[in-house]
This record gives structure tokens, C-alpha cells and sequence, in this order.
């Protein structure tokens, strides 16, 4: 059972101080206190640091006997401003001015921490900043005792448990109680940081660090298509006006009705505009794309567990024949270079009867607003394949023989045309 910290004295803190000051690095290695001016820096900034997590409420201890401490903070929680000057005004007295030059080269370098990597994929997690077992209770298992009790709330939350360390035995040691090593950065020779994170069994499956890896390293690629370009900002382009987001939150709406307890997928879903925002009401849901960095974009964050984000090509669909109740398209049909082999492949993989949601930008020469945005869409490199009308929209899917059950048109920035089809085989000719 753990007890949270809201006061010690001095000689405690100073225990702890000590503890974490004495531990005792392998040959060529200087960890963290390479940048300080020997022990007792690294003490007086460590005790700097207990007296930081009292005052922000996040230090913990085993028991009531103070056996071992851990600080860590939750998703989503700052330092406030005040405890973070506190303890910057602690770091002129203990650092190595040198030392500190020597490890910065080496730093622009050195990759991202884990928990940088998960905040620029806006996964929330929980971060260890510290932890130690007093000098007399080391080596009777209260390492494990100090680590549960982030693991605990990781468990709570739903959410991985990061902590950075930096030497070779600490690792083991953390790896030994159930943690795993994803990211090294190296400073300069013999001081590395090691990124260590506990992944609870509920945590959602797009924040494994496998798979969140993944992501960071495609969205550092380089661009292979305009869509890996357009990745980055697609969401705000499509509903960053407010005429736009009206019009969206409007499909949103009507969507969810439609596709309550039904087996959909989504086609060219770009970063899930609209796939995170529907899908709990959905049996089930795949959304789809083209683009790797767009699908890295998309898997950012909080994701439905009845979603999953694949990769698939709109004009050659790996799924099975007559395997979905609903399929949707949105805002791709007119870049698409062969839209008619898209909507064979939807008939195809439509179940009969099922519904075809094809919501897409129409073109209105008459409003200037809309001219410019496609002039400049072009101008960035996206290829119009088709500028049609409203009436031409809904005409190019009646040819391709799908039946309009419901059309209308929203006032967006570029007006937008929300059409449902249904997918009627008597018409078909095969």
C-alpha cells in the first residue's frame, strides 16, 4: 500500500539525496551526474527535486516507514511555474559548466526521449521522474514494492509508465521487474539515457511501443506523395473553418445514425477525420489509406476500440466480396485518378443493400472563396481528377450504378455535398 509525501524533514530528504548520489555506475560510464559537479551536486539537485515533488503532491513511499520513494506525474499534469523556477535555480550551483558543453554537442543528436516521442503522438502516459530505496533497505525487494505503485496507476488508467535511466545496471533492473527498453540516447561517451516503459495488458493497442515506433519513424520520413505532405495538416484543412466544421460536425451526426451496429469501412480516411468520431456507434469499423504517414497521423491519441486503421489501395481492396454493411468514402473520389474502378471495388466488397456514404467537395464557380481554395490545393501539388458540380457529382454515381437514397448539400467554405447510396444490384449490369 503506498502513502503519498506531503511533508519530510530535512535529514529525510537528504537521505534520499544521498542514496541516489551513492549508487555506483560500471567501469566507463558516468550516467546523468556527468553534467554535475561531483556527488554532493548530484545530492543537493536530487534533494532540490524531492522538495519540488512534495510541494507539487507527487511523491509516494512503500509505507509509512519510508522504506523507498518514487515521483511520478499523471497524464496531462504540468509542474506549475513556480516549482519549476525552484528547481532551475538549483542547477547553476550543481552543474559542470564544461561537462554540460561537452554533453550538449551530442544532444541535438540523440533522438527523441520515449516520452517525448509520446507526447508528439498525443499519447497520454504516466512519467517516473524518480525513484530510490534508502541506503538500509536496498536488496530486500522494495524496488518492485516502489515500482508498483506507478504500475498500479498505469493499470488504473489505462496508460504506459515511462522513466528515463541512465545506467546499464538500473536497466537490467528495470527489466527484471517487468519494464523494457525502447529508446537509448547517447550524450557523449559513457553518459546514455536509457527510456524505459511498463505497458499494462489494457492499454490500447496503437500506444504499444511497437507500433508507436512505428509512427514516429514513418512520420520522419521523407514524403513519398502529396498525401504524406498534406498528412501533418489535413485535419485542420477540412474542418478548420468554422463553416467547415459546422458542415462536418453535421455528417458526424448523421452518420452515427447510419451506421449503428453495422460492419463499416472507410476508404482514403486520411487522418480519421471522421473514422474517431463514429465509430463507437459501429459493430465495427475499418478505416483505410493509401498513405503510411496519414495512417501514423490517425492512430495519434485516443483511437475507439472497435476501430482499426489499415492500409489499403481504394482501387484494388484486399477485403472479401459482400463483406461490409457500409462503406465510406469522403472528399476522395475526385482525386482519385480511376474513380470508377474505386466505386466497382465498393459494389464488390458491399453487402447487398448496403449503403455507399460518399460525401464529397463540389465545385461552385460562382463562389469565390471555393475557387481559391482548389487554386491553391492545386498550387501544393493535389491533382484534381474531376471538378464537378452537384448535380454532375450525383450524376457520375447514378452511371456508376449506385441509387441516391439522400443527398444534400452543407454550407462549408468549399460547399459540400453529403450523398447516401444505396448499393442496388438489380440495377447492376453484371
Amino acid at each position: 500500500m503506498s502513502v503519498k509525501i506531503n511533508s519530510l524533514s530535512e535529514k529525510e530528504i537528504r537521505d534520499i539525496g544521498d542514496a541516489f548520489a551513492d549508487f555506483q555506475y560500471a567501469e566507463s560510464e558516468f550516467g546523468m551526474g556527468y553534467l554535475g559537479k561531483g556527488r554532493q551536486a548530484v545530492s543537493d539537485y536530487i534533494c532540490a527535486y524531492v522538495r519540488m515533488a512534495i510541494n507539487e503532491r507527487v511523491l509516494y513511499s512503500t509505507s509509512e516507514e519510508h522504506e523507498g520513494f518514487i515521483a511520478f506525474k499523471n497524464p496531462g499534469v504540468n509542474m506549475s511555474l513556480k516549482s519549476a523556477v525552484g528547481l532551475l535555480k538549483t542547477i547553476p550551483g550543481c552543474a559542470d559548466v564544461g561537462h554540460l558543453r561537452s554533453a550538449a554537442r551530442g544532444f541535438f543528436n540523440s533522438g527523441k526521449s520515449y516520452g517525448a516521442i509520446l507526447s508528439k503522438l498525443k499519447v497520454p502516459f504516466i512519467y517516473v521522474g524518480m525513484v530510490v530505496v534508502r541506503k538500509e533497505y536496498q536488496g530486500k525487494g522494495f524496488m518492485r514494492k516502489v515500482l508498483e505503485i506507478a504500475f498500479e496507476e498505469g493499470r488504473r488508467q489505462a496508460v504506459p509508465v515511462v522513466l528515463d535511466t541512465d545506467a546499464v545496471l538500473k536497466k537490467n533492473k528495470y527489466e527484471h521487474l517487468g519494464m523494457k527498453c525502447v529508446v537509448t540516447q547517447h550524450f557523449t561517451d559513457g553518459v546514455e539515457l536509457y527510456g524505459m516503459v511498463y505497458e499494462p495488458d489494457n492499454i490500447p493497442k496503437e500506444w504499444k511501443s511497437e507500433i508507436v515506433l512505428e509512427d514516429m519513424r514513418i512520420l520522419s520520413s521523407s514524403n513519398k506523395n502529396v498525401w504524406d505532405r498534406f498528412a501533418p495538416v489535413y485535419s485542420n484543412f477540412v474542418t478548420g473553418t468554422p463553416g467547415n466544421k459546422r458542415a462536418y460536425e453535421s455528417m458526424y451526426k448523421r452518420i452515427k445514425a447510419v451506421i449503428k451496429d453495422k460492419e463499416v469501412l472507410e476508404l482514403a480516411t486520411g487522418p480519421g477525420v471522421i473514422a474517431r468520431q463514429v465509430a463507437d456507434e459501429a459493430k465495427k469499423m475499418i478505416a483505410t489509406d493509401y498513405s503510411e504517414k496519414m495512417l501514423a497521423m490517425a492512430r495519434r491519441g485516443i483511437v475507439p476500440e472497435n476501430l482499426v486503421f489499415e492500409k489499403a489501395d481504394a482501387s484494388s481492396l484486399q477485403y472479401a466480396d459482400n463483406s461490409f454493411d457500409v462503406i465510406i468514402i469522403a472528399n476522395a473520389l475526385h482525386v482519385i485518378p480511376e474513380p470508377e474502378k474505386v466505386l466497382s471495388e465498393i459494389k464488390r466488397v458491399l453487402r447487398k443493400d448496403g449503403l455507399l456514404i460518399a460525401p464529397n467537395f463540389i465545385h461552385d464557380n460562382n463562389k469565390k472563396v471555393s475557387g481559391i481554395m482548389s487554386k491553391t490545393l492545386s498550387c501544393a501539388g493535389v491533382d484534381f481528377k474531376a471538378k464537378w458540380d452537384a448535380d454532375g457529382y450525383l450524376k457520375f454515381l447514378r452511371d456508376n450504378r449506385f441509387t441516391t437514397v439522400y443527398s444534400n448539400q452543407l454550407p462549408s467554405t468549399i460547399p459540400l455535398m453529403y450523398v447516401e447510396c444505396r448499393n442496388d444490384r438489380k440495377n447492376d449490369d453484371t
